[in-house]
């Protein structure tokens, strides 16, 4: 186990696994809410109030939720027909080049997230049916999203390691 962890994309993998959890725990509370909201209008007409309000919230949440996980696993879309053109070594140089381009990007959303969060902050703003604070549930976004920054860095060392050390007839070796 400790030499498991030992390797920075694992890491980057055990905390991202943790986000997911977290992020589909958020799922079901949100569906349980969903479920008895319907059930409570249905059967008594009488909503419950707030519902409403928290539902984008939580889904931005479980969404942001699983990006460490997405990246952690490098399910993204990546278009290697240049890889494919230019041979194993520049594909996994090209590779590489990727994962440092998405952490880049990364590091671009989470700074103008925690931006927005900030300025939710500032401006109190609140939800329109029970005027709960929305800057909290922002915060668990923003947090994610420094998550995915952090994650994607183990996954750029990790491709640039695997470029540095690329042998020729080792692809097999490379693939995840």
């Amino acid at each position: 186990m400790k030499a498991w962890l030992d390797r920075p994309e694992s890491r980057g993998d055990f905390v991202a696994r943790l986000c997911a959890l977290f992020g589909m725990l958020a799922l079901v509370a949100f569906v349980l809410m969903t479920m008895i909201d319907v059930l409570m209008r249905w059967l008594f007409n009488s909503p419950i109030n707030g519902v409403a309000d928290a539902a984008p919230l939580i889904v931005a949440i479980v969404a942001a939720a699983f990006f460490p996980l997405s990246l952690a696993g490098r399910h993204h879309v990546s278009i290697g027909f240049l890889g494919g053109l230019l041979g194993p070594r520049a594909k996994v140089w090209l590779e590489a080049f990727a994962s440092l381009v998405t952490w880049v990007f990364f590091i671009l959303l989470a700074w103008q997230i925690v931006r927005y969060t900030i300025e939710l902050r500032q401006l109190g703003q609140t939800t329109w049916v029970v005027q709960m604070p929305i800057a909290p549930w922002w915060v668990v976004v923003s947090f994610f999203m420094v998550v995915c920054v952090a994650v994607q860095v183990s996954v750029v060392i990790a491709a640039f390691s695997r470029a540095k050390n690329w042998r020729a007839g080792g692809e097999d070796r490379l693939a995840r």
